[in-house]
């Protein structure tokens, strides 16, 4: 099976101004699942948006069926990572490749699909 992008997020600085933006300009809906995060609940593929200060590039996740066995592989391969989380939608890493491309694994929990 391919891996394919998973879910994605944009880090912004204030959420509940991106809210605004993106929700009159996209028609987005949202759900505060944390402090410092919204998730959008109206896309094909899932999305969210972060408090983590403006980026002019999206943070992408790609799904992976076993996130421990794909954190691995890229250590194996030249890449490094960081520590994999736990959250309601899944598991995840943030990884650098072999060239310092920065990109996240993904391992969606049940109902995140």
């Amino acid at each position: 099976m391919a891996v394919e992008l998973g879910y994605y997020t944009l880090s912004v600085e204030d959420l509940d101004q991106a809210a605004a933006f993106y929700g009159g300009l996209f028609g987005w809906e949202f759900r505060r699942e944390h402090e410092g995060y919204l998730h959008v609940t109206n896309t094909a593929v899932p999305m969210g948006f972060t408090s983590d200060g403006p980026s002019s590039q999206p943070n992408l996740y790609y799904r992976v069926t076993d996130v421990d066995a794909a954190v691995e592989q890229v250590r194996k391969l030249g890449g490094s990572t960081g520590e994999v989380f736990e959250s309601k939608s899944g598991r995840g890493c943030s990884c650098t490749d072999d060239q310092g491309t920065r990109i996240s694994l993904w391992q969606s929990a049940p109902g995140y699909e």
